[in-house]
């Protein structure tokens, strides 16, 4: 089963400034986490779960990434990462086709008790 190996910020060529992101195997995936958020992170069978949460703007976001995406950008590791050699890389972007996302937001985020779920509670409540 494939997992998470590390984690870090890359730089992205045509970006203003590092991403974060995170390496599974060989490939390594931009996760579109801003500084603001929190971010919780796991496989499940062959998709990458994510679970952003930026409880001040009061959202939160799940996104599903197939892990069969082909990378599209390239890059170069900047930061963070403490088990990969730094290296130019290849990198699944965040917004590419094929990558599921759902947005819990105002009043929805408030009246649903959002900010208080844990990360499976929160998986289940979106994609249950």
């Amino acid at each position: 089963m494939e997992e998470i190996q590390d984690s870090g910020k890359v730089w992205c060529k045509g970006f203003a400034s590092p991403v974060h992101a995170l390496r599974i195997e060989n490939k390594i995936f931009a996760t579109g986490k801003s500084e603001d958020q929190t971010i919780e992170c796991w496989v499940d069978k062959n998709v990458l779960c994510l679970d952003l949460h930026d409880p001040g703007q009061g959202t939160r976001v799940a996104k599903k990434f197939p892990l069969d995406l082909e990378p599209t950008l390239s890059g170069t590791l900047f930061n963070g990462f403490t088990r990969t050699k730094h290296a130019d890389v290849l990198i699944v972007s965040h917004d590419q086709d094929r990558i599921e996302e759902e947005v819990i937001s105002g009043e929805a985020y408030r009246l649903g008790q959002y900010d208080s779920m844990v990360s499976k509670e929160f998986w289940d409540k979106v994609w249950g």
